[in-house]
């Protein structure tokens, strides 16, 4: 599903100094249907790594591909892709319910308001669908998040520290719904610094 030999990512360090290496000859093969965790200390290129996967950099040198095929952002590949960054940046005027429904109807499929209640539902935000935003906390905004990706149903999820700053009851709920969409069948690629975190995954 995932495949990258030898990437390699430089960015710029100042005018006259060396430049960094983020990834250095970097390779991975990640099957259908795995949960895969790319573990490695703040600092050590997950994130870098994870938007080539996305084509939201292109390496400096090495091959990417994603269902067989090259990363380029506008691709229908998408379509069938979801990922929830460490920080995702809403519209934060928006209510709970309505940037879900918003942000599901960008993959273009038809999503029935009972679909999007039912889901809300299930990541525990029902009693505040109403409440925008810019007024929930950070776990709050975790959830709408992963409840976009369930309503989306895509086969390749990708998370960027998904449970940093939940706290202990949040983060197992977080991964309780993680495992379901495992479950029915999608591939899930997790980025993270705690080996604890990933193991009970």
């Amino acid at each position: 599903m995932i495949q990258g030999k030898d990437i390699t990512v430089l960015f710029k360090n100042g005018r006259y100094k060396p430049k960094i290496r983020a990834l250095d000859g970097f390779s991975i093969d990640i099957k259908k249907g795995d949960l895969f965790g790319l573990l490695g200390p703040n600092g050590a290129g997950k994130s870098t790594a994870m938007y080539c996967f996305l084509g939201l950099i292109k390496p400096d040198s090495g091959n990417i591909t994603v269902f067989g095929e090259n990363p380029v952002p506008g691709s229908p590949l998408y379509n069938k892709i979801a990922y929830l960054p460490e920080e995702p940046h809403y519209h934060l005027y928006l209510t709970v319910r309505e940037a879900v429904k918003f942000y599901s109807s960008l993959y273009l499929t038809e999503i029935t308001d009972k679909k999007v209640d039912e889901i809300i539902e299930k990541v525990g935000l029902a009693e505040f669908s109403g409440l925008r935003l810019s007024r929930c906390s950070k776990g709050m905004k975790q959830k709408a998040g992963i409840a976009v990706c369930m309503l989306c149903e895509p086969e390749l999820l990708f998370l960027d520290e998904p449970t940093r700053g939940l706290d202990p009851i949040m983060a197992k709920q977080f991964r309780d719904l993680l495992l379901e969409m495992h479950g029915r069948g999608a591939t899930i690629i997790l980025n993270s610094h705690l080996l604890s975190e990933i193991e009970m995954i």
